[in-house]
């Protein structure tokens, strides 16, 4: 049984449509991201989630349970980490996670905030009031705040954000530890693609509250599917011949490359190579360029996909 199940979910702000019946099913133990562009519908799934806004319809399961009847208990199990929630920022960073502890109930708290501490490498601002943090180590904080009651699951609403590359990527690392040891379902939401490609296993792609695709991040990127391709050639070589091929005209940059845009790239690389040594050049590199998650991401923004 999946751990959160969303079924035909819909929800309506007078005359926007912002989910127009979604439906989805996430395992226990996994790492599932939510992917769009902006008025997608991901916030508001995710702030239905927490019981923020009511959908006008559809049914939500979370746990086995019906999360309209039994949304208590339910988010007790629970807990989110979003790059804007608010904590107090004239408390320190310890007060702040005892707060949200006792909320939770969590035994052995002090121990827990320690371990958390540590494992987001933010030990030393212990004792420090978050107003005198800077924005990624109140990130770091808040994502503490997440984890505090070893939620079974748990809602990233762009939880990175504001973070250097380094912590960046020492984040994650934590963030897939924690998860790998608590096997804690997680939803995810970022604009950051590696990101996304890096955590989630799959990838729930939105965009203008429909779900235009549950998949795999290279799953996804086979929405398009053209790939680039650059000859780089011996220097002094003729192009005009080389660069006319199978009915196309390949783009010539700084007189040593051609750029040709394949549609079946494994059956038509072959044929191209062949077609560049019959012109006569001497090939010296090719490098193939596959279309990424942020391309992907570009093009259902601009309506193209």
């Amino acid at each position: 049984m999946p751990l959160l199940e969303i079924h035909n979910l819909r929800k309506r702000y007078g005359a926007i449509e912002a989910l127009k019946g979604i439906s989805l099913s996430v395992e226990r133990g996994e790492f599932f991201g939510l992917l769009g562009p902006n008025g997608a519908g991901k916030s508001t799934t995710i702030n239905i989630l927490l019981g923020l806004i009511l959908p006008d319809s559809g049914t939500i399961r979370i746990f086995g349970r019906d999360f309209a009847t039994d949304q208590v208990a339910i988010r007790r199990r629970m807990n989110v980490a979003a790059a804007f929630t608010s904590l107090n920022g004239v408390l320190t960073v310890r007060e702040n996670l005892k707060v949200y502890g006792h909320i939770y109930g969590v035994s052995k708290l002090d121990a827990k905030i320690d371990e958390l501490l540590e494992r987001f490498e933010i030990t030393e601002l212990a004792n420090r009031k978050l107003q005198y943090l800077s924005s990624g180590q109140h990130t770091r904080v808040t994502l503490c705040k997440g984890l505090i009651n070893d939620p079974e699951l748990l809602l990233l609403d762009e939880c990175t954000l504001g973070l250097d590359p380094d912590i960046a990527e020492k984040t994650r690392r934590a963030l897939k530890e924690f998860q790998r040891e608590k096997q804690t379902t997680i939803l995810f939401t970022s604009h950051n693609m590696y990101e996304v490609e890096e955590l989630c296993g799959r990838i729930a792609f939105l965009n203008k509250g429909e779900i235009l695709r549950v998949d795999t991040a290279e799953r996804i990127k086979h929405l398009i599917p053209q790939h680039v391709v650059e000859i780089r050639v011996r220097p002094g070589a003729d192009l005009k011949a080389a660069r006319q091929w199978n009915g196309c005209c390949g783009e010539i940059s700084d007189g040593r490359t051609l750029r040709f845009v394949l549609d079946r790239p494994h059956e038509q690389l072959d044929a191209l190579l062949r077609h560049m040594t019959q012109a006569g050049v001497y090939i010296t590199d090719v490098q193939i360029l596959r279309p990424t998650l942020e391309e992907v991401f570009i093009k259902v923004a601009r309506g193209e996909l």
